[in-house]
């Protein structure tokens, strides 16, 4: 049994008046959009808030993130119970080992004084971690950094989930338990309090599945991330995709929404999967049930049982098509299912899967072929079929890069 503990807290170091004004004007300033939001008022009745943007001139999708009441409402609770002197010193000594120039400073105070962001920049200097932005989650991170599957918790400590067998993660309201290979079950096990995220990492090579305490179970294909709360509190259940994965959502008074960015997929009780990688496009297709597809802040569109919608990467265009959804989730079973698919498609996802490097030849990129075959099979076995199908010759040029010919 592993038990989640917290972080030690360092002691008091000496004060830096000019950063001091800063760390105490960031949290004033999320102090009065919290209480904004928490009397339902409207971002335009918070005068000194809305001199604060003018002033920084931000941007509007920086203003977006920045404004978000779900991001402040799911800090609200560690704000309120942050010791704001002990932070600013541990802060203070963490800048002097770092020793920043004075130019540094003032960037950072442009990004730390922005309200949402410097409540994260706090949490992030005192644990040494990346701020959690959904737009810094790339699979190209997960494939290049991370060799196994990892679990991080909400403590931001990290779980090699090979290293344990069937021990349970224990906090003191929900268990983790690994019921067998590549696959956590949660449940909760008390009253749940604030939101609290998990983030669950699927390198190359690994599919991996969830299963959380309301039925709902998702499988992660290679390259993925899915943050999630560890228990569904609140009127809805949200988790936030990026990479490729298959829904399969218990039904509930509750809606179940899956964010990709500025995308949303709201559901109650279907199986649907979802292709969400950088630079493609996005893909969802329904297996059963009913979904609502809304592309920022666009009209949602309801898609039905084996059609699927896609969002064009280059210019945002959406469509809507019939397709056969066993094409597009038998990955699941471990198998490369390509009909009709592009040459750049098809190697973008051969990549993600084995962990290398492929560039197509730009005339070659659109050239379609069928492949099915099973994961199991060696990357070279794969290039043979490609090549047998296509004449496109695959020529390894380094350790783990290749091209096409």
């Amino acid at each position: 049994m592993i038990r989640i503990k917290g972080k030690k807290d360092n002691p008091m170091g000496s004060e830096d008046k000019k950063f001091e004004s800063y760390f105490h004007r960031a949290h004033h300033l999320a102090e009065e959009l919290l209480s904004t939001y928490g009397k339902n008022l409207s971002l335009d009745e918070n005068g000194e808030f809305n001199t604060f943007l003018k002033e920084n001139h931000l941007s509007g999708k920086l203003v977006d993130r920045l404004t978000s009441a779900e991001i402040h409402r799911e800090y609200y609770d560690r704000l309120a119970q942050e010791d704001q002197e002990k932070n600013l010193a541990l802060l203070l000594e963490r800048m002097r080992e770092k020793k920043p120039k004075q130019k540094k400073l003032r960037i950072w105070y442009r990004v730390a004084a922005s309200v949402a962001a410097t409540v994260a920049f706090v949490f992030w200097l005192i644990s040494e971690q990346k701020e959690e932005k959904y737009d810094d989650w790339y699979s190209q991170v997960v494939t290049e950094q991370y060799t196994q599957p990892t679990l991080i918790l909400e403590n931001d400590s990290s779980l090699i989930l090979a290293d344990y067998a069937r021990e349970a993660i224990v906090n003191r309201d929900y268990e983790i338990e690994k019921l067998q290979e590549n696959t956590l079950k949660y449940t909760t096990t008390g009253q749940s309090g604030s939101l609290r995220y998990n983030k669950l990492i699927v390198p190359r090579k690994y599919t991996y599945t969830l299963k959380f305490s309301d039925g709902t179970e998702v499988i992660l294909n290679a390259g993925s991330i899915l943050r999630y709360p560890v228990d569904f509190a609140g009127d809805k259940r949200e988790v936030e995709l990026v990479g490729e994965a298959f829904f399969k959502v218990a039904k509930s008074d509750k809606p179940f929404l899956v964010r990709m960015g500025e995308n949303n997929i709201t559901v109650y009780g279907t199986q649907f999967n979802v292709y969400s990688r950088e630079n493609h496009d996005l893909e969802i297709v329904l297996v059963e049930g009913s979904i609502g597809f809304k592309a920022g802040n666009q009209k949602e569109i309801k898609i039905r049982p084996s059609q699927m919608v896609v969002r064009q990467f280059e210019n945002g265009e959406i469509r809507v098509k019939e397709v056969n959804p066993k094409d597009y989730i038998m990955w699941v079973e471990n198998m490369f299912v390509f009909k009709g698919q592009t040459l750049g498609r098809i190697m973008s996802e051969l990549s993600i899967w084995y962990g290398v490097q492929i560039k197509v030849r730009p005339d070659q990129e659109n050239t379609k072929l069928t492949l099915i075959t099973n994961k199991d099979n060696s990357l070279d076995e794969v290039f043979k079929f490609i090549t047998e199908i296509t004449g496109v010759e695959i020529i390894k040029i380094g350790n783990m890069e290749y091209r096409t010919e």
